[in-house]
């Protein structure tokens, strides 16, 4: 049994690595909607995998192959739809789950469903809303756990925007430069993105050094 035990594990994780695409040399808008020095390793050292985050990965992945085209239908739209938007010399790559006339839509799963949309999802339908120029985000979110589904209506932010876009430009240089870039995130929330951060120690051996 331990053998296919470790049979039905390496499926799940050669297929979470088909989802997973790399990004190494492109900045992304969700690279800069939460931690960009996190982001910095990931490009430079990959993306790190472990059971967990590979079973959210591929559990996300099927939701979105499933509700996409759906949603898409519903309000008579696109799914996956793919642009890049230039901000004084940096390319950003953005990719909207579902866009329509007027409405720019994000999907996703999480284990409990929020009373409010996630600071970070907001920052990234935001983005997509000014990217794709669009009035209004809808963020939707699948349970894991919870046979349940929210959503939440947005309507734009200008100075958020940006503040992405400053983001993006900290980021490129530190790419460029080869040297991780300072922490984006107020203390408060450092504690919670930095707790199973994989680059935990090797940002805090950063910081003696830079």
């Amino acid at each position: 049994m331990k053998e296919l035990e470790e049979l039905i594990i390496r499926a799940i994780f050669n297929k979470a690595k088909q989802y997973q695409e790399d990004r190494s040399n492109t900045i992304h808008v969700t690279d800069l909607t939460g931690c960009i020095r996190k982001s910095y390793y990931i490009k430079k050292h990959g993306f790190p995998l472990n059971e967990k985050m590979a079973f959210w990965l591929l559990f996300g992945a099927v939701v979105h192959d499933m509700l996409t085209p759906i949603i898409a239908e519903y309000l008579n739209g696109e799914r996956e739809v793919r642009t890049v938007y230039e901000y004084q010399g940096v390319e950003i790559q953005a990719t909207a789950d579902v866009l329509a006339d007027d409405v720019v839509v994000e999907l996703k799963t999480c284990n409990k469903l929020p009373y409010n949309p996630y600071s970070s999802h907001i920052e990234q339908i935001n983005a997509y809303m000014h990217i794709f120029d669009k009035p209004k985000g809808l963020i939707i979110y699948i349970s894991r756990t919870q046979l349940g589904v929210r959503i939440f209506d947005y309507y734009g932010d200008w100075q958020l925007f940006q503040y992405t876009l400053d983001k993006a430009k900290v980021l490129k240089n530190a790419l460029d430069n080869d040297i991780p870039p300072p922490s984006n995130l107020p203390l408060a929330e450092r504690k919670l993105y930095c707790k199973e951060c994989p680059f935990k120690t090797l940002c805090q051996n950063d910081s003696e050094m830079f």
